[in-house]
């Protein structure tokens, strides 16, 4: 086996914490997000060591796993997989256990106590659900990246191994909180795979690559690269953001959609019979030519397509960052001259037709006549600034009125606050 560390993918230095927390550029740091894009995006793992093992400290820790255990969501949220434990013993063999709900629907966290000393990894699958500040590092990432992004906690006792051998359908940041944790990181079998593909532990895993991460360290690995870790004397806690990525073939699909509402052509039902008969290749061949065609000619069809992948980001539903009502109980104070900011996380598109004009954030949106379209364009475009610079035909009235509107909706908040719950 080739335990060397990932020499040519290590950065490693004694970092300062930026200023602006869970945005990407803070993950990388202080590698940049251009060269993360040019060098590492999609194509190779990337291993950033920092001697700051307080980097992450605004993220959960090992004390707060408890709470995490039994903090709980309503409603189709909520899925029987959010909460595991998982172990593989020396030969190889996984077992899963989900957590046990007592009668009124709570984890039983002292059953997970048990496991964990028993060699189990506690394993939160979608924290962002149940947790205001994961979800503020996802949204921040969706800003930066337009894709999808989620997260899973893991916690692994001493001496233990959660998962076999296996290999990701998603790209994965991998954030170390606390202890340490050896990964084997080993060069794709299958280069890009789809998120359909099957994937599971790989019949055979060598000639990998070992490294250790500790608290303050950060693992990117693009999907498709087979991976394990184990843990040695001391526990670990680790953050995956997942990032579901949109593919080519995503955008062709919401394009294909869209083009078949007005062509017929695609609408029609296959021949009768048609699985004991070959297909008609040159029709097939001409639908082929019309998309390609109208993808060319029509700029607009493929706008569209893209506005749809990134209403799915918008929609993507995550825990609540704290703070917010302050914001609101200040909109009665707000003047021209008080400053306003984009919530933290928070994704938003703005347009307009003829009659209308509108931003859309987070599944929500707010509209209003056509003339709000500069005013509205505006506040998508700047992530804080003053009332009173709002563009377009309003009054100093109106410029309040809409931010108003904004902060009880969510989009915006109230800068005076910041040292409270948004900061």
């Amino acid at each position: 086996m080739n335990r060397e560390p990932l020499e040519s993918s290590t950065i490693s230095g004694n970092l300062p914490q930026l200023t602006e927390p869970f945005s990407l550029a803070w993950l990388l740091h202080p590698v940049s997000t251009t060269d993360f894009i040019r060098s590492y995006w999609e194509t190779a793992p990337l291993v950033v060591h920092r001697e700051t093992p307080e980097y992450f400290s605004r993220l959960p820790g090992l004390d707060d796993v408890d709470e995490l255990i039994t903090a709980t969501t309503s409603g189709p949220i909520r899925s029987v997989d959010d909460g595991l434990m998982v172990r593989t013993d020396a030969r190889g063999t996984r077992t899963d256990r989900r957590f046990r709900l007592d009668a009124g629907g709570m984890p039983d966290v002292q059953e997970a106590y048990r496991a964990y000393h028993d060699g189990f990894s506690i394993v939160l699958n979608r924290i962002h659900h149940r947790s205001g500040v994961v979800a503020r590092l996802c949204g921040a990432l969706e800003v930066s990246l337009h894709h999808p992004v989620g997260a899973n906690l893991y916690l692994t006792p001493r001496d233990s191994q959660g998962f076999l051998p296996h290999a990701d359908t998603h790209d994965v940041f991998i954030l170390q909180l606390h202890g340490t944790k050896e990964w084997h990181v080993a060069d794709p079998l299958d280069s890009l795979p789809l998120a359909s593909a099957k994937s599971g532990p790989l019949k055979s895993f060598s000639g990998f690559r070992a490294f250790t991460l500790r608290p303050g360290d950060v693992l990117y690995l693009p999907r498709g690269f087979p991976h394990e870790a184990v843990t040695g004397s001391s526990s670990s806690l680790h953050l995956t953001v997942g990032l579901h990525v949109f593919r080519w073939i995503d955008l062709v699909s919401e394009a294909l959609a869209l083009f078949a509402d007005e062509h017929t052509g695609l609408r029609s039902a296959l021949a009768p019979g048609f699985l004991d008969a070959p297909l008609d290749a040159a029709r097939l061949a001409t639908l082929a030519d019309e998309l390609a065609r109208a993808a060319i000619s029509q700029p607009l069809l493929m706008e569209r397509a893209k506005a749809r992948l990134g209403a799915r980001v918008r929609a993507t539903g995550k825990a609540a960052g704290g703070g917010h009502f302050r914001s609101i109980d200040a909109i009665s104070g707000l003047t021209l001259d008080s400053v306003v900011a984009r919530a933290h996380g928070v994704l938003c598109r703005a347009g307009s037709t003829a009659e209308e004009a509108r931003v859309e954030f987070a599944g929500n949106y707010v509209s209003g006549p056509a003339f709000l379209a500069p005013a509205l364009t505006f506040v998508a475009g700047h992530e804080r600034f003053a009332v009173g610079e709002l563009p377009g035909p309003l009054s100093a009235e109106d410029k309040i009125d809409l931010v108003g509107r904004l902060v009880s909706e969510g989009l915006l908040h109230c800068t005076d606050n910041d040292d409270g719950g948004e900061s």
